[in-house]
């Protein structure tokens, strides 16, 4: 999954997803200023614009959900 949102970060045009976790939580990346991973590509985190942030590790990544470009 972590080389999934790799791709999806650097896809141009950047389209917004959003992170599904084992947990049940979201985290919604409208860009890609609002995530990166780490070196060893095992977590990924997710900055928010309230200036907070959480950290995910790969493992706990149940899905990635692609909004849909409206033309």
């Amino acid at each position: 999954m972590v080389g999934d949102i790799r791709k999806l970060l650097a896809a141009r045009p950047f389209v917004p997803f959003t992170i599904v976790t084992t947990g049940g939580s979201r985290y919604s990346i409208p860009t890609p200023e609002h995530c990166g991973i780490d070196p060893q590509s095992s977590r990924i985190v997710v900055w928010f614009d309230d200036g907070s942030g959480v950290t995910v590790a790969g493992l706990h990544i149940a899905s990635i959900e692609q909004e849909t470009l409206v033309p």
